[in-house]
């Protein structure tokens, strides 16, 4: 698996990245000059973050008949508060219950990198329309 990051305004990648790295990597973020972190199998199989250390959005895009299928994930709750973008310089919505801190996000990669998919306890919201 591939895992594309920013740092100082540019972008690095890291082919067969170690587990730890990912952690390392996301407990940076930083919403200035570390802003993103991706792990990839394909173009349209990849988990990514973006936000900051302690607050991040996390999605998942995943191949479906001809296309994609773009998912936002969250947490269970059992009441949905909608907020507005969590960075300024992106146009995605979230929710509440969509937000992670590393250690959080950082469970998602690594389950992910496991199993190419996230577990059952969260959620997927689908936002594929906002790519169309």
């Amino acid at each position: 698996m591939d895992f594309r990051y920013e740092e100082n305004r540019g972008e690095v990648l890291e082919q067969d990245v170690q587990p730890e790295s990912i952690g390392q990597k996301l407990r940076l973020m930083n919403d200035a000059d570390r802003t993103f972190c991706v792990l990839s199998v394909s173009d349209h199989l990849y988990i990514q973050c973006a936000g900051s250390a302690d607050r991040m959005i996390v999605e998942m895009r995943r191949a479906a008949g001809d296309g994609f299928r773009h998912y936002a994930i969250g947490h269970v709750v059992e009441h949905v508060e909608k907020t507005g973008p969590l960075r300024l310089r992106t146009k995605r919505e979230r929710q509440v219950s969509e937000t992670f801190d590393a250690a959080g996000a950082e469970a998602l990669f690594l389950a992910f990198a496991a199993a190419s998919d996230i577990p059952p306890i969260f959620t997927k919201r689908d936002m594929t329309d906002i790519f169309a």
